[in-house]
């Protein structure tokens, strides 16, 4: 890329790129080029005794690691990773050479890939560290810290907006229940962002509640918050709630138990599967099963959160309690 810049000898390159820096002058998205003894520094702009020079983009880390993958013949357009805070999650079977040079992305301590899918009612991943002591990963999102294992509790990112739009409930003096809580993905935004009288949280997982109560402490929540380990239906006592949220695709399997903990105006965040074809039919079904129990809801909104495999999505649907017989 032809690019304005200064043409200078090798000998005061280092005080003219110091002198181009501090004016706010060097273009860092192009490489510092020498030739023979001149050294061509690049501008934003043209100034004065500039000239010009083709020079090179300048590559990123990122695109430096790649480069070097690349070298050793791998094929890095099948490289697939998500990255959580100081952790990295590849989606295929990866050495620990390779691991070893992406770790060299800044603040990565951990590598994983997946051996498998999250399974059961656990809902634990399959994870393989590959390279790092493992152990607690940290991530800063909407301002909630969250801190995990990778290999004991599982953690979305696709579910990133739907977690982000928990801030502006307002749920301030409401009594709510989270009946698969994990380690706060949802509840934690209402705990850090509304007041409410009274928050209960549950999860099968005994290391999601633990790590739930790390993240209380970690995001200095000062008020009391009741973490349950056990099956939500029987575990959660029953008492009237305002708002119930079910981050779980099973959550249609479990609305009776939230259906007893309603009354008329409680609104039941649900997290299920359905085809494109059949998301109306799902929700009329939800509602069905709510009219057969005594209880008459409408559904406020639905959208879908994201793809999951080439044949359902991830929805959520807010219901609204409207009768109770």
């Amino acid at each position: 890329m032809i690019r304005p810049c200064l043409a200078v000898s090798k000998f005061k390159a280092d005080s003219t790129i110091k002198q181009v820096r501090e004016q706010h002058l060097l273009d860092s998205g192009y490489q510092i080029e020498q030739s023979g003894n001149t050294v061509y520094v690049p501008l934003i702009r043209k100034i004065d005794n500039s000239i010009y020079f083709n020079f090179r983009t300048r590559k990123t880390g990122i695109e430096r690691i790649i480069g070097d993958i690349s070298k050793r013949e791998v094929d890095t357009e099948k490289l697939s990773y998500i990255r959580l805070g100081n952790s990295l999650i590849f989606k295929q079977k990866i050495s620990s050479k390779i691991a070893r040079i992406f770790a060299r992305m800044p603040g990565i301590e951990n590598i994983y890939y997946e051996t498998g899918k999250t399974t059961g009612t656990m809902r634990k991943p399959s994870l393989r560290l590959v390279y790092g002591p493992g152990g607690n990963t940290k991530l800063m999102e909407y301002g909630i810290i969250y801190i995990m294992d990778l290999q004991k509790v599982m953690f979305s990112p696709g579910n990133i907006n739907t977690r982000s739009k928990m801030r502006s409930i307002n749920l301030s003096g409401s009594t709510v229940i989270d009946m698969f809580c994990g380690i706060g993905y949802f509840s934690l935004q209402v705990m850090k962002n509304s007041m409410p009288g009274r928050m209960i949280c549950c999860d099968i997982n005994p290391d999601s509640t633990y790590y739930l109560k790390q993240n209380i402490l970690a995001n200095k929540i000062s008020y009391q918050v009741d973490v349950l380990t056990g099956d939500s239906r029987t575990v959660i006592p029953f008492i009237i709630a305002d708002y119930i949220i079910m981050g779980n695709f099973n959550s249609p399997y479990f609305i009776s138990a939230a259906l007893i903990r309603s009354r008329p105006g409680t609104e039941i965040s649900m997290h299920y599967l359905a085809t494109i074809e059949n998301v109306g039919r799902r929700e009329d079904s939800i509602m069905t099963m709510a009219r057969k129990m005594g209880f008459l809801l409408t559904c406020k909104s639905s959208y879908t959160v994201k793809s999951v495999g080439p044949s359902y999505i991830h929805v959520n649907s807010i219901f609204k309690v409207v009768l109770a017989l």
